[in-house]
């Protein structure tokens, strides 16, 4: 499963949110509607699918799905 796949599964725990409105430039609050408490459970998901870690000021400020993906990029390299 690539990276952006995992990620719309993981947010789905949380939020049912189309596939074709997760799009990079998706912000998770606007366009996907999740809230800063369901930010930081995704954030918790996320380094323990990826094997990341992810400060909570990463979460703050990875405001597009986009991010998110720069972000467990950057640290999987």
């Amino acid at each position: 499963m690539n990276p952006k796949s995992e990620l719309l599964e993981i947010i789905r725990r949380f939020k049912k949110v189309d596939e074709n409105v997760f799009t990079e430039s998706a912000n998770m609050r606007l366009d996907l509607g999740l809230d800063s408490l369901q930010i930081a459970s995704i954030a918790g998901e996320v380094e323990d699918a990826f094997g990341v870690e992810i400060t909570d000021e990463q979460a703050v400020s990875a405001v597009t799905v986009g991010d998110w993906l720069e972000l467990i990029d950057a640290q999987r390299k």
